[in-house]
């Protein structure tokens, strides 16, 4: 009896362990936590789409462990604001951000993604969910249209799968929509659907989701008032932040609205505007950005010069005009790859080249470079580049020559440099750009095209603009 004593013992020992295992193991938490990085390491790599998929998951993952009011949620909503700001959705960010500081109404952004748009997109969220958003008790009659101000509507939490599922809202006269609908998504769809709603009486709307889309384990939805041009102008949830509704019991897809390939009904796109993965289509991330500046230059030189001078003493000589092409490529949301061209233009040279019979009117060259934002797509980014050409600088003589006082310096032909600039963010895909480089040339040959190049170090400042696609 003894050893089968014992055996029973060493089996209610084992199974301890493993349930501990599995209870110490099962942290929603650290597994929401978990979601919220990985989405973020899309949205660092610029897929705004994979990152808002990955972050409306998290949020499902927190209601589900009735972590919706945890901080944790309120790090997730704020997520989805970037996620959404960055995809140009503006209203969808402001409306993440509220529901991140109505859980937590201290949350501050990271400041890897700190600008100041949206610093104070969430300081004014913050102050709509510190006011609280009033409760409204949708009646059948007898509604008190007065009071009603924007959009207003009951978050459903839950729902019953099977059937069709109600929705109301309120839409004061502040506003005057075009249509009110709601927008829906089922669980493991891509796009959201729309159902209208119909006014009823002065500020009224009701309509119901569809009972064909009642069925899995949740369904996204927000409810939208439209304009004329199919712009949401209010809002209950959006596309970046949607609310969601639990469902519970079963519900069979019916054979009309059954996906043959992913058994499920096939979404459809409504309006002028689609939604895919929460980003609405025309606001996708820029890939590639074309980028014009202009400005001036001067530089440190020494040597002789393209005329058969001597620099007599170490002196400043300057490139009243330069301009910068530039095609890049963005990495991710901080770093970019371009191909720039320098062209310099040394006006004010009234000394010709050496065996020439004008002087040189241009400096050419083009470099690789590298940015790198410190603060995101906008704001202070540094430079590095690398590349190949000329730069010329005009200096005065100290002793007037036959044909004229002012000469040319080349420097060259490899070129090195860095740089610090700051971008601006003016409309879509837009920015203001500032940048000052500093580039070295070193002559590693002696000529080119019979003129000489010397070692030395020009600067420019330059304003402009670029533009993604």
């Amino acid at each position: 009896m003894a050893p089968r004593s014992q055996g029973r013992s060493a089996l209610a020992v084992s199974l301890l362990v493993i349930a501990l295992g599995r209870s110490a193991y099962a942290d929603p938490k650290a597994d929401i936590q978990a979601q919220a990085k990985a989405a973020m390491e899309s949205y660092d790599l610029m897929d705004y789409d994979a990152a808002k998929k990955s972050l409306n998951a998290a949020l499902a993952s927190a209601k589900k462990a009735k972590l919706d009011k945890d901080p944790v949620a309120a790090r997730i909503h704020l997520y989805l604001g970037l996620a959404a700001f960055a995809a140009g959705d503006s209203d969808g960010a402001k409306t993440a951000f509220v529901a991140a500081a109505t859980v937590d109404p201290k949350i501050q952004i990271d400041a890897a993604y700190k600008s100041p748009e949206l610093v104070k997109l969430l300081e004014q969220a913050k102050a709509e969910a510190g006011g609280g958003s009033k409760h409204v008790e949708p009646t059948s009659d007898g509604t008190d249209c007065v009071s009603v101000k924007g959009l207003q509507h009951n978050i459903v939490d839950s729902g019953k799968a099977g059937g069709p599922q109600p929705i109301e809202a309120l839409v004061g006269s502040d506003i005057t929509p075009v249509k009110v609908s709601v927008m829906y998504r089922i669980e493991g769809a891509t796009e959201f659907v729309e159902a209208k709603l119909v006014k009823q009486g002065s500020c009224k709307y009701t309509g119901a989701i569809p009972a064909g889309a009642m069925h899995g384990s949740l369904i996204h939805y927000f409810v939208a008032a439209y304009d004329s041009n199919n712009k949401i102008i209010a809002g209950k949830g959006s596309s970046g932040s949607p609310n969601i509704m639990e469902l519970s019991g079963s519900a069979a897809i019916r054979g009309d609205e059954e996906d043959p390939i992913n058994g499920r009904k096939k979404p459809s796109k409504t309006g002028s505007t689609s939604v895919s993965g929460g980003v609405i289509a025309g606001g996708k991330p820029a890939k590639v950005f074309l980028a014009v500046t202009g400005g001036t230059g001067f530089g440190y030189v020494t040597g002789d010069t393209e005329g058969g001078n001597t620099v007599q003493r170490c002196c400043i000589g300057n490139s009243l005009v330069v301009i910068t092409p530039e095609l890049g490529f963005y990495v991710n949301r901080k770093l970019s790859i371009g191909l720039a061209g320098r062209i310099g233009l040394p006006l004010g040279a009234n000394i010709n080249a050496k065996d020439a019979t004008t002087h040189s009117t241009i400096a050419p060259a083009a470099l690789i470079r590298l940015r790198y934002g410190l603060t995101g797509e906008e704001g202070i980014r540094v430079m590095g580049q690398i590349g190949g050409g000329i730069m010329r600088n005009t200096i005065k003589l100290e002793k007037m020559a036959s044909d004229g006082d002012t000469d040319i310096v080349g420097q060259g032909p490899l070129l090195i440099g860095a740089g610090i600039g700051y971008s601006k963010k003016l409309a879509g895909h837009v920015q203001f750009i500032l940048d000052v480089s500093a580039l070295a040339g070193l002559a590693v040959v002696k000529e080119i095209s019979n003129l000489k190049v010397n070692n030395g170090a020009s600067a420019d400042v330059q304003l402009g603009f670029a533009i993604g696609f």
